[in-house]
């Protein structure tokens, strides 16, 4: 006969608090390994994509740029992706994950005459549920990548964010303000 092995206090303590561990770090891990796979891959050939702004976007359109975006001496055209190209166009809201909204800002006029050098800006559309705190929405600065935020409580996210809050009705975008 086989001898019956029972578990301790201690032992099933552990196992129980690192089943629940693992429980809710998958859960908290899932999301942001999501959020690891956007990077400057999902933005790359941006050009071949639709151009939202008929005429370069200048000035502060929205009353608040001050320095953001090259400020108001900027010259700045916007590119959309095909995933949402039609509900950007048609102002179907919210839009579809996977949007990609590519913003390049060149310093002044001659600069964007020259098309050298934009800085880039870029919102990817992330899951429902991912960062509700922003639309869903993880915006980047620059063609790299590497300045990125998603919520409220990150740098980048709060950043971007802050301004972006204005335009939740519109999905968080500034679309009434392009091509004017």
């Amino acid at each position: 006969m086989r001898k019956r092995r029972t578990l301790t206090f201690n032992q099933f303590g552990f196992l129980f608090t690192t089943a629940v561990l693992i429980v809710y770090l998958s859960a908290f891990t899932s999301v942001n390994f999501n959020k690891a796979l956007v990077g400057p891959e999902a933005w790359k050939g941006y050009r071949s994509w639709t151009k939202v702004t008929k005429t370069p976007n200048t000035g502060d359109p929205t009353g608040f740029l001050s320095k953001k975006h090259g400020g108001v001496k900027a010259y700045r055209d916007v590119f959309v992706n095909d995933i949402g190209i039609d509900a950007y166009q048609n102002q179907k809201f919210p839009l579809p994950e996977g949007t990609v909204i590519v913003k390049e800002a060149y310093k002044n006029k001659s600069a964007y005459d020259a098309q050298k050098n934009p800085e880039l800006t870029v919102m990817v559309k992330l899951a429902t549920g991912s960062n509700p705190d922003t639309g869903d929405w993880q915006w980047f600065m620059g063609g790299d990548g590497r300045k990125s935020g998603t919520g409220m409580d990150t740098k980048w996210g709060k950043f971007c964010g802050s301004c972006h809050a204005y335009g939740q009705a519109a999905d968080y975008t500034f679309m009434s303000t392009l091509g004017k």
